[in-house]
């Protein structure tokens, strides 16, 4: 039986990067191979047990602690190897030390205008996956390494349900309050100007998420009399909506093709790269925004008005799944290229292990989370309810 290790962040978390996890233990998991996550923040019995409730494909899943990996022992043998963060990618010399028949896969999954210039150990990786042709050529010219595949991540958690759409002029927006990458300012700054410059009054706008630009997003609400036009909210979500995204980067953008497998419109922005224009160019519910208010006002308006069609849902449909189906059978074959790479691993020595650890702790802190640290990510996931009276 293959045994795979995927080496993430915080999988009991949230975010894309999770997701994709995920996703790989639900391809994996279904094609009966052994599967390992270590994961870098530190976690309890509850959070795995919680975690395999939810997510029952996880049932098998042996969860480690990071901390483990600090060795040039084995633990077992892996015949693959993902190492879904770039933090971590000082790691793969010390794994290639340690598994050496391995094929170890760095995954890119942060957009390359906001990646460190430096990625340390790709030497050491059998490959890297990208999400797209243009990060390809880009990354290898950037860094000059040329052992690149392309593949997307996989859409394993899609539940496509399509219902009809009631009239309606609701946008909204799933995101991560973080405007240095999400810039949900243009799509604000746009509300603004249906509402009040339009007098399109009829349009709601709906921001779910987290993050730290909240402030920011209400001060800007308030300076422009937009109030009653925005809900800021995880729940109380509207069933008829039009999505929006006006992203800076996107590697894939998962809240965009979720919102299409339910059957939504979608406006969204084609990226400053254009990445997110070149994997979903050819989804029919997508609407394509420029971030000129004057071209955009105009098909924002006409997004709310085209209630979407089965027909476009099935196209939607066929245009993903002929990119990211069949995940298991294109990652064999394209992984199969970098059997038998040959490593130096002479030069590999135990000295390595607390250089690379002061390396990833440099940019992430000790996984060793002190008390209170511990506290806000528990309170952080967790509904206030349980600590209100009955």
């Amino acid at each position: 039986m293959p045994n795979i290790a995927i080496i993430g962040y915080n999988i009991f978390g949230i975010g894309g990067t999770t997701r994709s996890n995920l996703n790989l233990m639900h391809e994996f998991g279904h094609s009966e191979y052994q599967l390992t996550y270590y994961n870098y923040t530190k976690f309890s019995k509850r959070d795995v047990l919680s975690l395999k409730n939810k997510y029952p494909y996880t049932s098998k899943v042996d969860f480690r602690f990071f901390l483990e990996l600090y060795s040039l022992e084995p633990k077992q043998s892996y015949d693959y190897i993902f190492v879904t963060r770039e933090d971590f990618f000082p790691l793969a010399k010390i794994l290639r030390k340690a598994y050496p028949q391995a094929i170890i896969i760095g995954e890119i999954h942060t957009p390359l205008a906001l990646l460190n210039r430096k990625l340390t150990g790709l030497e050491y990786f059998s490959c890297l996956r990208v999400a797209t042709e243009s990060i390809k050529e880009k990354l290898s010219s950037q860094y000059g390494y040329n052992r690149i595949y392309v593949q997307t991540v996989s859409l394993a958690h899609l539940n496509w349900n399509f219902k009809e759409q009631v009239t309606n002029s609701n946008l909204l927006v799933h995101s991560r309050f973080d405007d240095s990458q999400k810039d949900i300012s243009y799509t604000l700054r746009l509300l603004n100007q249906l509402v009040n410059n339009e007098g399109q009054k009829q349009v709601k706008l709906y921001l779910s998420g987290t993050g730290p630009d909240l402030g920011k997003y209400k001060k800007y609400i308030k300076n422009h009399q937009l109030k009653n036009n925005v809900t800021i909210s995880q729940r109380k979500l509207p069933q008829n909506f039009t999505a929006i995204s006006t992203s800076h980067y996107e590697t894939l953008g998962y809240s965009i093709i979720e919102s299409v497998a339910q059957g939504h419109r979608v406006l969204a922005y084609y990226g400053d790269d254009d990445v997110v224009y070149e994997n979903l160019a050819d989804v029919p519910l997508i609407t394509w925004l420029s971030k000129d208010l004057k071209e955009d006002t105009p098909r924002v308006l006409a997004g709310l008005r085209a209630r979407p069609t089965l027909a476009e849902f099935r196209e939607s449909q066929a245009a993903l799944e002929k990119l990211a189906g069949h995940y298991l059978e294109k990652f064999l074959a394209n992984t199969q290229l970098y059997q038998g790479v040959k490593f130096d691993l002479a030069k590999i020595t135990s000295a390595d292990i607390p250089t690379c650890r002061k390396q990833i702790e440099a940019v992430l802190g000790s996984p060793l989370a002190p008390w209170y640290i511990k506290l806000y990510r528990y309170l952080k996931k967790t509904s206030l309810k349980i600590f209100l009276p009955k």
